[in-house]
């Protein structure tokens, strides 16, 4: 099933690898480089997307606001989160994140795309 996918993702080699990664497996990708730009996409998106994936370590707007914010607007506090992170307080972070999935990077393809599904 083809979705819309939203990554939130500072490093663009690993943005671009994601996003072919989902393209490959039929999804659409929209792509932001910081928490700032990741909340300004859902603004534009005519549709909201199945699922985010953020990242937490990001310069402008990390991934803790982002998911603040997120949570606070009625529009997308819905929206299915799956953090990725190379934090090693990953684990400790989950409470405050409520995220449906949670991935230590570096992130492996196959939990990328069940984590997506």
């Amino acid at each position: 099933m083809s979705r819309r996918i939203l990554v939130v993702e500072d490093d663009r080699y690993i943005r671009d690898a994601i996003r072919e990664l989902l393209e490959d497996e039929g999804h659409t990708v929209i792509c932001a480089e910081n928490g700032a730009q990741g909340l300004a996409e859902l603004e534009r998106m005519r549709l909201s997307p199945d699922i985010i994936l953020l990242d937490l370590m990001m310069p402008v707007k990390d991934g803790f606001q982002f998911r603040t914010e997120q949570r606070a607007d009625a529009r997308f506090a819905q929206i299915p989160v799956v953090v990725m992170s190379a934090d090693p307080r990953l684990d400790s972070h989950r409470s405050v994140l409520d995220a449906r999935a949670y991935l230590r990077k570096p992130v492996d393809i196959d939990q990328l795309l069940a984590a997506t599904a």
